[in-house]
């Protein structure tokens, strides 16, 4: 490579390279003592800016050979490298990385300040603003001035040299990262989110596939605490010495099963049982998808905390407490718990043995029959006094939405559709396909409801009915759920039968980080629920202001008149969305504009139970 000025921009690309990498220093604060996982994290981090800066080269050469002038090249280096500084701060505060939620806190009028930022703070980033671009004007100027008075010539065999170490760097990072997943190795699996845009790679699927790798192996490793990215619990739990029998725990979920599914007409085995149980009547899912509606009830957590739970194969304290006060359990799901990683979440502590989630059918509603008689069974059979934590799963109302022939109550109703030719106009025959398959799970439940009440169980029996997430039909605009935080996706049944309580129906906010809150007195634990959940006690006289709600890449925060959707990963950097009660974006109102403040204080409980 003779050119001098293509010289001097590799040896700018080089210098920023590292200075990356430097700045990047900060991300290690949140990385634990296992000499593995410090070898991991230093290869992570250069692995990762590696990919970045091949997106970069790619660009910055594009640029060259279209003669720009050099100072788009010292402002292409200084965004990049601000944004990496800038980044780490956010990380050290909100403990994820630059996205819609953290933009709106900057740009918010109040939003540093909630961040308890000074003027002292503001002119001191301002002028590491100021420094970082003349740095970077200086360094290009000075190796142009270098390669200009000296002869400087690179090799092939050293780019190649070059180019071949970066592959193999990143080679061993995704290898390390993708052995841990495998072999729920927590210190490694754990700094999936470390870095910004860090991209972990998994072969669950494939080494199952090709090489018969069991993908469900019980974690053997524990996380020292001192390690550990989290304080959860805040505190221990401490439970009353002499407390009467616990009672029996039953939590039936049905999937996609929304709120205005319960009544007689479509269920009416639920709705009679409803009579004699709690109902709210205003509930909200804490996620529009499985994966974080179900994390919600049972870690009575924010979604943002999914990944720390799962990278550190953490149990919910809700689980712990009741194996820990003796509990039996019966796991039963239609569909596998893999994935999501139910497995290595919420049920990461259970023994296989008490999990049945491969029901041997290739029918929905045999699968769904089949853990209805497999727990029918287990009442049967069980004639001790130990309590016991059962967990229902139906599938029938989820995605192809089936139903036998005998329960084909709704017609017009589809055999089969194409998701694709789905529209507000031809959608009544799917919809009523949809409310047949909760018609028949809403036979099933009742089969569950009229063995507890024949076998005596019931009065022992604390019974939850609800559901992971909802289902839209194209009232707001969409279809589905994933995609959206209307009612139809995220507001759910909630009927809770708890032995003596008389039957009575709640119109305020609640949501599903409330049931664990509300579920542990129950079994004596003394503590207050600020201590493990960010849930309130549904009996409390605390009132909720607002639900939060997850997806994959964005978080709803919810309250009676309107619903702030905000992007939360990096690659999805869109602005704040405020919608009205219709789920109608408004724009520029006040309403709008006290919605979006809200999340400047919202933004400091996120992290509650992050070190």
């Amino acid at each position: 490579m003779k050119n001098k000025k293509l010289l001097t921009l590799s040896a700018f690309v080089l210098c920023n390279f590292i200075l990356t990498l430097i700045l990047g220093i900060q991300y290690f604060k949140f990385v634990g003592g296992y000499p593995l996982e410090i070898f991991f994290t230093v290869v992570a981090h250069i692995s990762n800016t590696i990919m970045i800066y091949i997106v970069l080269a790619v660009v910055l050469f594009l640029l060259y050979f279209l003669k720009f002038p050099k100072i788009i090249f010292v402002i292409l280096f200084f965004t990049v490298n601000i944004l990496v500084f800038i980044d780490a701060g956010v990380y050290k505060i909100f403990r994820f990385h630059i996205n819609g939620l953290v933009l709106n806190t900057l740009i918010t009028q109040g939003g540093w300040e909630s961040l308890d930022f000074n003027k002292t703070t503001e002119i001191f980033i301002i002028l590491i603003l100021v420094f970082m671009f003349f740095s970077e004007l200086f360094l290009y100027n000075f190796l142009s001035g270098f390669f200009a008075r000296k002869e400087f010539v690179i090799a092939k065999k050293h780019i190649f040299f070059i180019l071949a170490l970066s592959f193999l760097i990143i080679i061993l990072d995704k290898s390390i990262y993708a052995y841990s997943d495998l072999k729920n190795i927590p210190y490694i699996t754990r700094h999936s989110k470390l870095f910004i845009l860090y991209q972990p790679l998994t072969v669950k699927r494939f080494a199952q596939k090709h090489f018969n790798v069991k993908i469900d192996e019980a974690v053997s490793f524990r996380l020292a605490k001192k390690y550990s990215g989290l304080n959860y619990p805040h505190k221990k739990l401490e439970f009353l010495e002499n407390k009467k029998h616990p009672p029996n725990i039953i939590l039936i979920l049905m999937d996609s099963f929304r709120f205005d599914m319960l009544n007689y007409d479509i269920t009416p085995n639920i709705y009679e049982f409803s009579k004699k149980s709690l109902v709210f009547e205003n509930h909200y899912s804490g996620g529009n998808c499985t994966r974080f509606g179900v994390f919600s009830i049972f870690y009575a957590l924010y979604g943002n905390y999914w990944d720390l739970m799962l990278g550190e194969r953490r149990p919910p304290v809700f689980m712990t407490a009741l194996s820990d006060l003796g509990y039996d359990f019966k796991i039963l799901a239609a569909s596998e718990l893999t994935f999501p990683e139910f497995n290595k979440t919420c049920f990461v502590e259970i023994p296989a043995t008490k999990i049945m989630d491969k029901p041997k059918s290739d029918d929905k509603s045999e699968k769904d029959a089949i853990i209805a008689n497999e727990f029918v069974n287990y009442i049967d059979k069980k004639k001790d006094k130990i309590p016991f934590f059962a967990f229902l799963f139906f599938d029938c109302p989820h995605g192809s939405y089936d139903s036998p022939p005998a329960f084909r109550k709704f017609q017009p109703a589809a055999e089969t559709f194409n998701y694709l030719l789905l529209s507000k106009d031809n959608i009544l025959p799917v919809f009523n396909k949809y409310k047949n398959a909760n018609h028949y799970d809403d036979e099933l439940v009742g089969k569950i409801i009229r063995k507890l009440e024949k076998s005596g169980s019931l009065k022992d029996t604390v019974v939850i009915i609800s559901a992971d997430h909802g289902e839209a039909f194209f009232e707001k605009g969409f279809y589905g759920h994933n995609h959206g935080f209307c009612e139809e996706q995220v507001k759910v049944p909630f009927v809770f039968y708890i032995p003596g309580y008389k039957h009575k129906k709640y119109t305020k906010m609640t949501s599903h980080l409330d049931i664990v809150p509300t579920i542990m007195p129950l079994l004596g634990c003394k503590n207050p629920a600020g201590d493990y959940s960010q849930g309130i006690s549904l009996f409390g006289s605390g009132k909720r202001e607002f639900v939060v709600s997850y997806t994959w890449d964005e978080m709803a925060v919810i309250d009676d008149n309107s619903t702030v959707v905000v992007p939360l990963e990096t690659y999805n950097i869109a602005g704040v969305k405020i919608y009205d009660k219709n789920y109608r974006e408004l724009l520029d109102t006040e309403s709008a504009k006290s919605a979006v403040f809200r999340l400047t204080k919202l933004q400091k409980d996120l992290t509650k139970f992050q070190k």
